[in-house]
């Protein structure tokens, strides 16, 4: 084993140890239960219950602790609504993690607990493998990735039973076999990033413009195009079972206004209390950091056209545009801004841009923040074994 294979095993390792350790940190209070991850409640004045699906012995939230994991377990009871206690159209739109958690369940829906999780740390690994991939291009260290391996969302949206690290998996794998030039790969990989979240566009978009820009070639920008069909056929299908169309409501985390979403959050610091106004410190500090990109980005775009600034200044200007409620939540924030940790590293190796270096040292301020979060910040919630 070479020295550069060595430290690719060496990365993913450290990345899966330090996330499996958070998780079993973060379900200790729990009985270390797996299933406290999927994060059930059955307050249904604040979350959609269906008890149908809940399984005797799960643990279940009474009073808070309810979280958007949920929401992925029940589609994965029904991933094609044949049986219909689950009616969320914006949920069942992302139906490509829940629906490899039942086939790696082996269709055991007792198994559902265990394969929710280890779905996302094998896409975690794949993700941080094709990543290291798209370093050596770049001839940067395969050390870089954990950068994205252990960034504040690959943490929490393993920890929460959440899509996102397979999603980002399938990006960066997709990003990889398009700079090798296999486009139908390509094409196939997108398709599934785009049924596993719709916010898959903020990559996409920039990609297909910098294609049909770079080789003006029809043939190619179609068959780019083409990874959106599936998407589309699968919002129909969910539009004529439920009646409502699931990229209206993905649409309301966006506001027209820019900058509105960020000084909607301001105003909510008028008679905050310490511990608020610390949170809601921590989120505006993102934001600066999110601008600092913006500026970063469009000050190397006048230099050299890269497709990695163009994403990462697609995400940048995703924080002008995100409505007041992302801004009041931590978790859910960061994971809006997921794609940014791994493509502002890419982009540091295009020209080892010195002030991009840095603001990617900055993804370990945030890591670091998230590792006391879980450690000592993260309440616990009361709770009951589902009879």
């Amino acid at each position: 084993m070479n020295n550069q294979t060595a430290q690719t095993w060496a990365c993913i390792g450290v990345t899966l140890i330090v996330v499996h350790l958070l998780v079993l940190f973060s379900i200790r209070p729990y009985g270390y239960d797996y299933s406290a991850m999927i994060r059930l409640s059955s307050d249904t004045a604040t979350d959609t219950v269906a008890p149908e699906y809940i399984q005797k012995g799960m643990v279940v939230f009474d009073r808070g602790g309810g979280y958007d994991g949920q929401a992925y377990y029940y589609v994965a009871m029904d991933p094609f609504l044949t049986i219909g206690h689950y009616k969320d159209g914006y949920r069942q739109q992302r139906v490509v993690y829940p629906l490899a958690a039942r086939l790696a369940a082996f269709n055991d829906v007792r198994l559902l607990p265990y394969s929710l999780y280890c779905v996302n740390l094998i896409a975690l690994a794949v993700g941080v493998y094709f990543f290291i991939l798209l370093l050596r291009r770049f001839s940067l260290s395969p050390f870089w990735s954990l950068f994205y391996g252990l960034a504040p969302p690959s943490i929490m949206t393993i920890q929460y039973d959440l899509p996102s690290a397979l999603c980002l998996a399938l990006i960066i794998a997709a990003v990889y076999f398009y700079l090798e030039d296999n486009l139908p790969l390509t094409a196939v990989l997108f398709a599934l990033a785009f049924l596993t979240r719709e916010d898959t566009v903020v990559v996409f978009a920039p990609l297909f413009v910098w294609e049909a820009h770079s080789r003006r070639s029809l043939k190619r920008a179609g068959l780019l195009a083409a990874s959106l069909l599936p998407f589309f056929l699968w919002q129909e299908y969910i539009f004529r079972t439920l009646g409502t169309l699931p990229t209206a409501e993905s649409s309301t985390v966006i506001s027209f206004v820019p900058f509105s979403g960020i000084y909607g959050h301001l105003k909510t610091f008028a008679g905050a209390g310490a511990k608020d106004a610390l949170k809601g410190a921590i989120n505006i500090f993102i934001f600066v950091w999110l601008m600092a990109l913006l500026v970063l980005m469009g000050w190397r775009l006048v230099k050299t056209r890269h497709p990695f600034y163009y994403v990462t200044l697609a995400y940048a200007l995703l924080a002008v545009i995100t409505v007041p409620s992302q801004w009041n939540n931590f978790n859910g924030l960061l994971r809006i801004f997921y794609g940014v940790f791994p493509f502002l590293v890419l982009s540091y190796g295009v020209e080892r841009s010195v002030p991009i270096r840095y603001a990617g040292y900055f993804i370990g301020v945030l890591t670091a923040l998230t590792i006391v979060r879980v450690l000592f910040v993260s309440p616990v919630y009361s709770f009951v074994l589902w009879q």
